[in-house]
């Protein structure tokens, strides 16, 4: 059995799914991209038994076969040729032969008829969203995600789905990130699950490359289905319970500081040239409707100053000068009020004025 593709048609696909390939696997077989010909549509699969990504790609040939083979070698070998190289597979039982030009590659195949696939989604909700909102509400929530949390719950994003409202929700313990897009949803009861990182960051992928406008998703008790275009991501859910969220938010608003946002990210990006290692804490001093911002490390130190609106109490108080770069990178209005500590309020929240789309919680700190 032999078929032939070009590199253009086999490329695209396979970048799209061979983020969930690992170098080391429990199953041989999962390290293989399963490659299917049906109905002039070229279809590659890939899964670690936890997300499985399938991608499909419009082909002019007209056979129908399945096969496996190597992912990360199979992508190393076409990379680098040109787009219109005609690649030629040649299928045995325990072999495939791969020739390009005049190059030719020997490599192991397995059964396609033992590939795995998670089981099929039933009893979910489906909702329907805006790709770039869905990809921007990610990608401004999603770097406060754990990694490696003893706490499964927090190693992912949080989706909450609600009639009006899909919520989403990124913790490590230290900080929060929710974002929020108002749309009507055809739900009963309220939907939650916590995505894991790895499908995040695959799920992250597929929405920034992709062109369509609109995608779906299925919510079910055990797995989450995102179909977009010729592209389909299936992921298991992590199983706990997520943190009440809005626990953390400050109830007091008193201490709410009117700050230039600019102004804020260049002088704290300054002041991290001097901060220390091991803490990575930043000091915060109000006073005079001045901030004074402080670092120091066995290097040196340094201050910095700047203006802020309708505050003239003194408060001092230190975080993690990382995490407050990263929101204010994440923020995009030219001020952005900060609600710092007062009284028995623990959480300091920034956000954009007049806008609850986004809203980050970061917890202080003892330096």
């Amino acid at each position: 059995m032999n078929t032939q593709l070009t590199v253009k048609e086999l490329l695209d696909p396979l970048q799209t799914v061979i983020g969930v390939v690992e170098k080391k696997q429990t199953l041989p077989i999962l390290s293989h991209v399963l490659i299917q010909l049906k109905n002039n549509q070229l279809t590659l699969t890939t899964t670690d038994m936890e997300i499985e990504i399938r991608a499909s790609q419009a082909v002019k040939t007209q056979e129908e076969i399945s096969f496996t083979v190597y992912a990360k070698d199979l992508i190393d070998i076409i990379r680098k040729l040109p787009e219109t190289t005609i690649v030629e597979f040649i299928i045995e039982a325990a072999k495939i032969y791969i020739k390009a030009n005049k190059n030719s590659f020997e490599l192991n195949t397995f059964n396609h008829q033992d590939f795995p696939s998670l089981p099929k989604i039933e009893n979910s909700e489906v909702i329907k969203i805006n790709r770039k909102q869905l990809r921007e509400i990610i990608e401004n929530t999603s770097f406060s995600m754990g990694n490696q949390d003893i706490r499964a719950y927090l190693n992912g994003l949080y989706f909450e789905v609600n009639q009006n409202s899909i919520t989403i929700v990124a913790t490590d313990g230290h900080r929060l990130s929710i974002g929020e897009v108002k749309q009507d949803n055809n739900l009963t009861d309220k939907k939650t699950v916590i995505l894991p990182r790895k499908a995040v960051l695959e799920l992250s992928k597929i929405l920034n490359k992709n062109e369509h406008n609109e995608v779906e998703i299925h919510l079910s008790d055990n797995y989450f289905y995102l179909a977009s275009n010729d592209i389909t991501l299936i992921s298991r859910l992590i199983d706990g319970n997520f943190p009440n969220y809005s626990q953390v938010l400050p109830t007091d608003f008193e201490n709410t500081i009117l700050i230039d946002r600019l102004e804020f990210l260049n002088s704290l990006q300054q002041a991290s040239i001097f901060v220390e290692e091991r803490t990575k804490g930043v000091k915060l001093v109000f006073k005079n409707s001045q901030l004074n911002i402080f670092t120091h490390s066995e290097r040196g130190q340094a201050k910095t100053q700047i203006s802020t609106k309708n505050f003239s109490k003194e408060i001092e108080i230190a975080f993690n000068i990382h995490y407050l770069i990263s929101i204010l990178e994440k923020l995009t209005t030219d001020e952005i009020n900060m609600v710092v500590p007062g009284g028995e309020n623990q959480s300091c929240m920034l956000s954009s004025p007049n806008d609850e789309t986004y809203q980050y919680v970061v917890m202080p700190m003892r330096i």
